[in-house]
């Protein structure tokens, strides 16, 4: 009798089954993109599908997908089975809302066959589901029942009336009790050698149970008696606490302001290590050092520039380059990406963000051995990272426009969301920080720009809505006579790249204001332009007169500036007058030197040593090597060592680690529609193939070869007391059919008594190779 009313608890494989194979191919094909890991690798029937979605760790996963009402109805149908049938109209009662769309969703995903619970559902969901305790007939099976002093055993009060009628002379500890142990936790201790008065009365009474000698229970029924039939105190409820809100004016030109700066950072953590590349460590990202020298030349801290840096690397801005020393330089993308506008740019960097799968709150922080995580290293990824910035970023798309919630408000509405499928509020906290800086919320509000990047629309959409929140970008600047400039305003990119290149910064708000030093006119000079030519396009942009002041600096700096050239060459020949330096220098078969005079007797070639001996050797003359100290150096027999050979250009290293660029699918592939169609009909394919073959072999039901429908089909057989048919493989690889009953399934093994032989046996699940259930 009581293995029966277990049974009914739960939905059986068959049931199961049956279930999916009634369903059509659409419905199919739904299920498998609601719980992606059903799909891979592809079920090779529907009862491999039925054995894998009924699984606990897939179960456990689809769990992770719904959301707090969803969990509280999967919950009060598992408390409810064992009772009577969950229906839509019972947890309706039981949980105090609708449940008919929760529970229409829990039997789309398999969890929930004709309103009984899946068996690993209950298991996932703990021996106390909605905090509720055991059944009477559960514990009556665990031991007999309390027996009164006059040995009569206690009726339970599973009853509102015989439970008013049971408590109406209980003392106030008794009530107490009741009421400590009604909402759950159902379980309480007391000591072995004395009982509270409180539980006494209760135990006496039929309300408590005994689980063990310190420790008693409250049964399940008796519990729902004293809720009013209610699994849950209180129907579940989204978070309903008050959010601060901006006028849309206030957000555009915070997130403007944001976006224009983190665009700004990044273009310049590109022309920083194009200067000098971030040597790469051997982990793949780079040292403390590194990221100083960067938040150094972008002034900002460590934490804002190692966001930069896996930013610019999200966007394929940078690759790592390199022969003998590896280091992160800019991509061949990343000239593309400064040449366009603003909005574009940002665009580009706010989409790659929203994809990627990079933590880069992490940097600075210790793994678990102990070692520090680096920015762009490998360790740093997490697949998770791509829907938490989705769901975080949806969160505030739901609320108004202008509504600022908190890093506190946005975490209670994503666990309204998934309870079980939640991250940290400091990991929350972290992607919203991200989402601010990069100008995707502005005061904390989603942007007009940052719903375009959510909404998933293309570059030009999105760089639209940040155009649109931008203010007109200036064109002209006032010159002061403190040497001194400002611009009333967002610089167009011509004038910001003139500033850029012969003025430093002082201030960045509503207005820009830069300082022409001797050191920034000196820049402008390196970058190719003239004095003359400076003068004239600062004059250009000025609504002032230049003050003299800067005149004299810029003429002065001119005047200095390339007194002294530094240049670089592979080698360089003297010779021993200027009329053998010309020929040399006219000499067709040298001409691939590219020599070139810097002095009467001196020339120079861009190519290394060995080469250019190897060419004068070849064109008839009879050279000498000098070392770096000027002497000659012998080379032949004993010269000790190997001549020195030609040093290989930069170039990209293959077979590197690259994750900061890695798109998202590298984590998670969802399979389209037509895979999911190629799917759907190999399963049915499959299942009419087994039933055939069953049929053929006079079996009935199809074996179980799947490992995981194995499994199932030994539990419940366990369970059941039934008996199953064996296919056993031995260690020569010889297969040995048995007929068993399985007694116990656990930790990769079942322990089986063999109905022939009459005798116990363990067998490691990897060794069977099909199983069957018989009569």
């Amino acid at each position: 009798m009581a293995t029966s009313r277990r049974r009914a608890a739960v939905a059986t494989g068959t049931a199961l089954v049956a279930e999916l194979a009634g369903r059509d191919d659409d419905r199919l094909a739904a299920l498998l993109v609601a719980r992606p890991d059903l799909a891979t690798p592809p079920p090779s029937s529907l009862t491999a599908l039925a054995a894998r979605s009924g699984s606990r760790p897939s179960v456990e996963r689809a769990l992770t997908g719904l959301d707090t009402v969803e969990l509280a109805v999967a919950e009060a149908a598992v408390a409810l089975a064992p009772l009577h049938r969950p229906t839509p109209a019972a947890l309706t009662k039981a949980v105090g809302l609708d449940a008919t769309p929760a529970h229409r969703r829990l039997t789309e995903l398999a969890l929930l066959v004709k309103d009984l619970p899946v068996p690993a559902l209950a298991e996932a969901l703990g021996p106390h589901p909605a905090g509720l305790g055991p059944t009477l007939t559960e514990l009556d099976n665990t031991g007999p029942a309390p027996a009164t002093h006059d040995g009569a055993a206690p009726a339970a009060p599973t009853t509102a009336a015989a439970l008013k009628a049971a408590v109406r002379e209980a003392p106030a500890s008794a009530v107490g009790t009741l009421d400590a142990l009604t909402w759950g936790p159902p379980v309480g201790t007391v000591a072995a050698d004395h009982l509270p008065e409180g539980a006494a009365w209760l135990l006496d009474h039929g309300l408590l149970r005994r689980l063990s000698p310190t420790q008693v229970v409250l049964p399940r029924e008796v519990a729902l008696a004293v809720r009013g039939g209610r699994t849950h105190r209180e129907p579940p409820g989204p978070p309903a606490d008050a959010v601060r809100s901006y006028p849309a004016p206030v957000v555009e030109a915070e997130s403007a302001r944001a976006a224009e700066e983190i665009v700004r950072l990044v273009g310049l953590l590109l022309q920083t290590w194009h200067a000098q590349p971030a040597t790469v460590l051997r982990t793949g990202g780079i040292g403390v050092r590194e990221l100083r020298r960067t938040a150094g030349a972008l002034e900002v801290g460590d934490a804002e520039a190692a966001l930069v840096a896996e930013l610019a690397a999200m966007a394929g801005l940078l690759a790592q380059e390199g022969d003998e020393g590896v280091a992160w330089a800019p991509s061949r993308e990343a000239l593309d990406w400064r040449e366009d506008p603003v909005p574009v740019r940002w665009a580009r960097l706010a989409r790659a963000w929203l994809r990627s799968a990079r933590t880069p709150w992490l940097v600075g922080t210790r793994s678990d051995p102990g070692t520090l995580r680096a920015a762009l290293e490998p360790t740093l990824e997490r697949g998770w990272a791509v829907e938490l910035r989705t769901r975080a970023l949806g969160v505030l798309a739901e609320l108004p426009a202008g509504a600022a919630p908190d890093a506190a408000q946005v975490h209670a509405r994503l666990t309204w969301h998934r309870p079980r499928a939640t991250a940290p509020e400091r990991t929350v906290a972290a992607v919203l920080a991200e989402a601010e800086l990069l100008g995707l919320t502005g005061a904390g509000a989603l942007s007009p720009a940052g719903r375009a990047v959510l909404a998933g629309d293309d570059v030009d959409a999105v760089a639209a809505a940040l155009e649109a929140s931008l203010p007109a970008p200036v064109g002209e600047l006032f010159v002061q006579g403190d040497l001194t400039a400002v611009v009333p305003g967002r610089p167009e990119p011509e004038l910001a790249e003139l500033l850029a290149a012969c003025a430093d910064v002082e201030s960045r708000g509503a207005a820009l204001t830069v300082r022409f030093t001797a050191g920034s006119v000196r820049r402008a000079l390196d970058a190719g332009l003239g004095a003359t030519e400076l003068l004239d396009a600062l004059a250009a942009r000025s609504r002032t007169p230049l003050p003299q002041p800067l005149e004299y600096l810029v003429r002065d700096v001119a005047r200095r500036h390339g007194q002294v050239r530094v240049g670089t060459a592979g080698a360089y020949l003297r010779v021993e007058d200027a009329a053998a330096g010309a020929t040399l220098q006219a000499a067709p078969a040298l001409a691939e030197l590219g020599l070139r005079s810097i002095a009467p007797t001196v020339l120079v070639s861009p190519a290394d040593p060995a080469e250019v001996l190897d060419a004068l050797h070849a064109a008839g003359l009879a050279p000498v090597l000098e070392g770096p100290d000027g002497t000659v150096v012998v080379t032949g027999l004993g010269a000790g060592g190997p001549r020195p050979g030609p040093r290989g250009r930069n170039g990209r290293v293959r077979g590197l680690p690259t994750f900061p660029g890695a798109a998202s699918s590298t984590y998670s592939r969802r399979l389209d529609a037509g895979d999911l169609g190629g799917v759907v009909a190999r399963m049915q394919a499959g299942e009419e193939q087994a039933r055939r073959d069953a049929a053929r072999r006079g079996a009935g039901t199809p074996a179980a070869t799947d490992p995981v429908h194995a499994l199932v089909v030994l539990r419940e057989a366990a369970e059941a007391g039934g008996a199953v048919e064996m296919v056993l493989v031995g260690a020569t690889g010889r297969a040995e059919r048995r007929r068993v009953r399985p007694v116990h399934v656990d930790g990769g093994r079942v322990r089986v008594l063999d109905l022939d032989r009459e005798s116990e046996l363990t067998v490691a699940i990897h060794r069977i190779s099909a199983v069957r259930a018989v009569s």
